[in-house]
């Protein structure tokens, strides 16, 4: 009777072995997780230092071709800025010295019914049905 008691004490009660090992496979996942995301982080951190330095050398390469032809300033340019320059305003100066399309702004604003429809000539050539 007392054997009988010992071993359902022994059913009873989980095995500190058997506890061991349900957190060892349970850190075991966790770990492949780890290294996966480990994995995709490395691949993406090769990605963006290759790209970087694409443009380091592009830089690079642009900065020493300007130098030569003698183009370049005395540094870099305090910011980029995109679109067309617009010539400072002198008197008597026309709207034929603006680009294309600062000229159709213009006539826009200049003229309330071109603004009804403001689409240039130039958009209806890219709806059109091709040939």
């Amino acid at each position: 009777m007392v054997r009988l008691l010992v071993s359902f004490a022994e059913v009873a009660m989980p095995s500190v072995l058997g506890l061991l090992e349900t957190r060892e496979g349970n850190v075991r996942e966790v770990v492949v997780r780890l290294r996966e995301e480990a994995e995709r982080v490395q691949a993406a951190l090769g990605s963006g230092q290759a790209e970087l330095s694409q443009l380091a050398d592009a830089r690079a390469t642009v900065a020493e071709v300007l130098s030569r032809d003698g183009s370049a300033g005395a540094g870099p340019a305090e910011r980029a800025v995109a679109g067309s320059m617009v010539p400072e305003r002198i008197e008597g100066m026309g709207v034929q010295v603006l680009a294309a399309d600062y000229q159709q702004i213009l006539s826009v604003l200049a003229d309330p019914a071109a603004a009804q429809n403001p689409a240039p000539e130039w958009n209806h050539a890219l709806l059109s049905e091709p040939a």
